[in-house]
């Protein structure tokens, strides 16, 4: 018989007993819920900017594995005959491998970090709406965050190290998405798909709720 592998994608684990395991376990989950989001936003509106999000949140997140393989937290200068390896995980934790930076933490921080440029100085709406939805998404960001460290799946500094990395790579994204050929590209491109849909009769009819007599 084959063996059985666990699918580590959507792999959690808490201890017995705690009280908090269950909602970390769902917060650590969410950010695939976000990327399918994006996704979905992306299908119903045939609005670039959501694909443009997704695309950079998926560039950081295959930058950081990159670079979890480059530093791999493992190498460590030789004493004598015995190699002293830096340990990847927290000790006990159920997940193997390097685990600097992390990515939930980079993955969530990207997206406040660009999310919140667009809130703040594209979107057009009250003071204290935008400030509430900077607010909600910071919070969501550090709870993800936090249940890595709650779960044992990451230390304190590959935390923060993929917070750094997050916020960087959003603001970076803002801004080459701003820059004129850039800019220009995605509108050209989305001229281009909003004719796509035009040529394959796709179309969507809003219900007019105004009644004449």
């Amino acid at each position: 018989m084959p063996e059985w592998k666990v699918f580590k994608f959507t792999y959690v684990l808490y201890q017995e007993g705690d009280p908090l395991g269950k909602l970390m376990s769902i917060a650590t989950l969410s950010p695939m819920l976000v990327a399918f989001g994006l996704g979905a936003a992306f299908v119903a509106t045939r609005q670039l900017p959501w694909a443009w999000s997704l695309l950079g949140v998926l560039v950081t997140d295959g930058f950081c594995i990159v670079l979890k393989e480059l530093l791999n937290q493992r190498g460590a200068p030789v004493v004598g005959h015995e190699v002293t390896r830096l340990r990847p995980r927290p000790e006990g934790s159920y997940r193997e491998g390097p685990g600097m930076p992390s990515e939930h933490a980079a993955f969530c921080a990207f997206l406040v970090a660009h999310l919140s440029l667009w809130v703040c100085l594209r979107a057009r709406c009250l003071l204290p709406l935008k400030a509430l939805a900077v607010v909600l998404m910071a919070a969501w960001a550090l709870l993800v965050a936090y249940s890595r460290h709650h779960l044992g799946v990451h230390s304190v500094a590959q935390i923060i190290a993929g917070l750094l990395l997050g916020c960087s790579g959003g603001y970076v994204w803002f801004v080459v998405e701003r820059w004129p050929p850039t800019a220009s590209g995605l509108e050209w491109a989305q001229r281009g798909l909003d004719n796509i849909w035009k040529s394959l009769g796709i179309s969507f009819e809003c219900y007019n709720r105004e009644h004449t007599d």
